[in-house]
């Protein structure tokens, strides 16, 4: 797939307000993105995924902690919590990943050549869908990578409101540098951590329909909030970095890359995947 592209071919390419948005706040939301049918379609990869009629590694699927510790009983995608790196295994997530709808604007932001750091999907089930603490996104991967920034996409598959546990941001706080990150008591999805001096009273609910996107700065502080309705809640995420960032050698596990657009430089070509790959034991 060629996507080498002008900037005059660019469709999608940020507005003069998103620019300015995204510099001042470190975010801003496009609506009426994605169509309910586009958006049904992963939900329908996602929901077999959960259901073990697609296989997928184990060790990327993330139930609701509430289910897992037994503190609630749930079955199939009601107790599904995520997830990780769809784009590794779905061609229909691959697709969504490398959608010019997401990714002229982050040409924009981060420059032609992009690689896709993460992908996920969330369920946040009715009732039990749990919130996260305020965090960084950059905090978790720092440690791999040298780069100013990196860029996340968050698609609305149903609405996201107050009530069922939509993002809030705190604006502009993306320039304050990566706060230190600590463990959290109680039960909590495993993946979060929470980040140090982020206060409630300066968040802002970010509640959008279906099919919209909020474009993210990964040092912007976030969180979201309980799903207290009979709704879902669910929505897809991706992550890109610049394919020019370099790779740190780190002890622990190492973040997989997919290729999205542009070229692939040599600080970022070790264990960089160009396709979806077959699934195997030691993935």
């Amino acid at each position: 797939m060629d996507t080498h592209t002008t900037p005059q071919e660019r469709k999608f390419r940020l507005t003069p307000e998103e620019r300015s948005s995204w510099e001042e706040n470190g975010y801003f939301v496009r609506h009426d993105v994605f169509t309910e049918a586009e958006n049904a379609l992963l939900t329908q990869v996602a929901d077999a995924i959960a259901l073990g009629k697609i296989p997928f590694p184990d060790h990327r699927i993330f139930q609701n902690a509430l289910v897992r510790d037994g503190k609630v009983e749930a079955s199939g995608i009601h107790a599904m919590h995520s997830i990780h790196q769809m784009n590794l295994y779905s061609p229909e997530f691959l697709a969504r990943t490398r959608d010019p709808r997401l990714t002229d604007p982050v040409v924009d932001i981060l420059g032609p050549d992009l690689l896709g750091l993460n992908s996920l999907y969330i369920w946040k089930p009715p009732k039990i869908g749990l919130g996260f603490p305020w965090h960084q996104d950059r905090w978790y991967t720092r440690p791999q990578f040298k780069t100013e920034t990196t860029v996340g996409t968050w698609t609305a598959i149903d609405a996201a409101d107050k009530e069922n546990g939509c993002l809030y941001v705190i604006p502009g706080s993306h320039k304050i540098g990566i706060l230190e990150h600590v463990e959290l008591e109680g039960s909590q999805q495993q993946e979060f951590k929470q980040a140090v001096g982020a206060r409630d009273e300066d968040g802002v609910a970010v509640e959008i329909p279906p099919g919209s996107v909020i474009f993210f700065d990964n040092r912007i502080l976030h969180k979201s909030t309980d799903n207290n309705t009979g709704r879902f809640r669910r929505s897809n995420i991706a992550h890109y970095i610049s394919a020019k960032a370099e790779r740190v050698p780190h002890k622990n596990y190492m973040r997989p890359l997919m290729w999205v657009r542009g070229k692939i430089y040599p600080t970022m070509s070790d264990g960089v995947y160009r396709d979806t790959l077959p699934i195997t034991e030691s993935e």
